[in-house]
């Protein structure tokens, strides 16, 4: 039983939890969308993967609202900023310092605040029962937290 805990221990967090090749993304970070339901529109800031699907950070007048794909239009315009690009890209095997070892993790999510960018990855297993929720099992961390790891 033991080895079990060990071997899952070893791989979840390297193996993509949207499997082999990721999903594409209905918009992408800093696109003016339209919230149809709210009558707004606003950029993405953000994506997450949650529950089989990417959940998007959509900033309105100041408020965040996190919608799945098909509860806004996108417009294929994107904002006039100066921000940075990302240094990671979502699927990105990084290296994260959480313990006396560093662990290899694949970036989640990524989100643009305050002009800079934040990343998520798994720092639990999802098959762990404590784990109530898919957000739980994600945090957020800056890029100087996180190592690109070279993948073979």
């Amino acid at each position: 039983m033991m080895n079990q805990i060990n071997a899952l221990e070893s791989c979840w967090h390297i193996s993509p939890p949207w499997g082999q090749d990721i999903p594409a993304l209905a918009v992408q970070i800093l696109e003016k969308v339209f919230l149809p339901s709210a009558n707004l529109s606003g950029y993405c800031c953000g994506i997450h993967w949650e529950e089989q699907e990417w959940v998007y950070a959509i900033v309105c007048f100041g408020e965040t609202f996190y919608v799945r794909s098909g509860e806004f239009s996108p417009t294929n315009v994107l904002k006039n900023t100066n921000i940075s690009t990302p240094a990671f890209k979502l699927g990105d095997v990084v290296e994260v310092d959480f313990s006396e070892q560093p662990n290899q993790r694949i970036i989640q999510g990524i989100f643009s605040l305050k002009n800079s960018w934040l990343y998520a990855v798994e720092w639990r297993s999802p098959i762990l029962t404590e784990t109530t929720s898919a957000q739980s099992r994600l945090i957020w961390l800056a890029d100087i937290d996180l190592v690109r790891v070279k993948v073979s």
